[in-house]
């Protein structure tokens, strides 16, 4: 988990264009409810090479980032790491998978499972209100 989000924060200090990730799902969910905003929730696993590729590919350098900096409190949690997040993404057998949720915790769309491309990625965020 800690080579993950250190290879994230360097590969983000590269680009100028990335998304603001929390690593905390709760400070997460606190930070949407003081600013009123959405959550995005990335569900990665450790040593899953399509996990990494969706971190380098979809999430730096990208027209919808300032979208998701803009509406979204993004975290990304690892499975089996040892903070809560919601009980239903506990049954994702898919990785990488992204979840859009409001402030309440509740899912405003459909998550994307496996392979989250820019384009795929960036019509979701259209379509997911």
């Amino acid at each position: 988990m800690r080579i993950i989000i250190l290879s994230l924060l360097l590969l983000s200090s590269v680009y100028a264009n990335h998304v603001s990730w929390y690593g905390d799902f709760d400070k997460a969910h606190q930070e949407a409810l003081k600013q009123n905003k959405k959550l995005m929730v990335l569900l990665i696993k450790k040593d899953c090479p399509k996990c990494k590729q969706t971190l380098k590919t979809a999430f730096l350098n990208q027209t919808y980032i300032e979208n998701i900096n803009k509406n979204y409190i993004s975290v990304i949690v690892t499975k089996n790491q040892k903070a809560s997040y919601p009980i239903e993404m506990l049954y994702t057998f898919t990785y990488p998978s992204l979840f859009f949720l409001d402030n309440k915790e509740l899912f405003i769309c459909e998550p994307i499972r496996g392979g989250i491309t820019p384009d795929k990625l960036n019509i979701h965020l259209k379509s997911c209100k």
